[in-house]
């Protein structure tokens, strides 16, 4: 329906006395309504608005009902609007002409008030009928789309690092005597390493499950997103100093307004990625800030950077996500930046990077602020 609320009509006829009638029969019914005298005033009204219904007249002088209602559907954008003809016409040719050329019903002149009100409501309701028809089309669609993306990555992604940690278990468990203390070490680090990547794909993958079958309630609260990052910082230090990758904290008091846990799934997928494409003794910074009143958090590295054909793509929803190996042979899904823009979606966020290829990365997402104290 109309952006109004309103169902929206577009009467046309070329007699006044016509549209002097029709137009407070309609409003009555709480209906809005516009009108045009001709025909080509009538497609130049359609352009600027979409009608939910057009009363169309037959016959009008230069351009006449049929011909205004062919170039509708000939036109993808008016193809479906529903078209009510309303003529003196009553023979049996003009009749099976009218529905012909695209009209859905058609109204005899002079018409009864009850019966014109009664037909129109009945088209209206078709008319939503179809819309929320279409819609759900759409929806269906969108979620099949994102089930053939679930499964493309839980076949793919997760397959080949689950393979190999599968190899080196079974290798350790049916040859152990023959590895020595280093090999023990070695292969344990790489299984670890499989494990805790492997981990952060599935958390990932349920996450993004649970938000795209709306079982994630966004839950709007103040977050000190200073706090936030320390604790972050604190979780991924373990992981920074395995590859010797210095993690500083330049952070301001920084309150912002969204849900805390939506905000943790967004920052630790940030924060993992920086330390993943950082080189061995490189450096990562997590910063917070207010920036034309907004809540600002940027996550920046000193890692491999991207090409602008990959910064293109990185949180498009409608391509597969890009996903490479870190700079130690990390897997991920690419999955990460598409949850983390589709949680900042949820809470008025955005995302945006930019990057150098050989320079790093940096991660920008702005935030509402937090309400002060008597505004919430």
């Amino acid at each position: 329906m109309s952006t109004s609320g309103k169902p929206y009509i577009l009467l046309v006829d070329d007699t006044e006395a016509n549209l002097r009638v029709l137009g407070p029969l309609l409003r009555a019914e709480d209906w809005a309504v516009a009108a045009a005298t001709n025909g080509a005033q009538a497609l130049e009204l359609i352009t600027r608005r979409r009608p939910d219904l057009i009363l169309l007249d037959v016959m009008m002088p230069e351009m006449d009902g049929f011909e205004v209602c062919r170039r509708l559907r000939l036109d993808p954008a008016t193809r479906n609007l529903p078209v009510l003809f309303i003529t003196a016409l009553t023979d049996e040719e003009n009749i099976v002409r009218s529905f012909r050329e695209g009209g859905q019903d058609y109204i005899t002149k002079p018409f009864l008030h009850a019966e014109l009100v009664a037909r129109v409501r009945t088209h209206l309701a078709l008319r939503e009928a179809t819309l929320h028809a279409e819609a759900q089309a759409a929806d269906l669609a969108r979620l099949n789309a994102d089930k053939d993306r679930f499964f493309s990555i839980i076949a793919h992604d997760l397959r080949s690092p689950l393979a190999g940690l599968l190899g080196l278990s079974e290798a350790m468990a049916t040859n152990l005597p023959d590895f020595s203390h280093a090999d023990v070490v070695e292969a344990t680090t790489e299984m670890a390493k499989s494990a805790r990547n492997l981990y952060q794909l599935l958390e990932n993958l349920l996450e993004w499950s649970q938000l795209h079958t709306g079982r994630m309630e966004c839950r709007l609260e103040k977050i000190e997103l200073h706090n936030l990052l320390a604790e972050l910082a604190e979780l991924f230090n373990p992981s920074a100093q395995q590859k010797k990758i210095g993690l500083h904290l330049e952070t301001a008091p920084t309150a912002a307004w969204g849900d805390r846990r939506m905000a943790h799934v967004v920052f630790r997928n940030l924060l993992s990625n920086a330390i993943k494409f950082s080189p061995v003794g490189g450096k990562v910074t997590l910063r917070s800030l207010s920036r034309d009143g907004r809540a600002v958090v940027e996550v920046a590295d000193t890692g491999e950077g991207m090409a602008p054909a990959i910064l293109t793509n990185l949180f498009a929803r409608d391509v597969r996500p890009v996903s490479k190996p870190g700079t130690a042979g990390e897997r991920g899904t690419g999955l990460g930046l598409v949850l983390c823009r589709e949680l900042l979606e949820r809470m008025a966020g955005t995302i945006t990077a930019r990057s150098t290829p050989g320079q790093g990365s940096i991660f920008t997402v702005s935030l509402p602020p937090a309400p002060r104290p008597g505004n919430a």
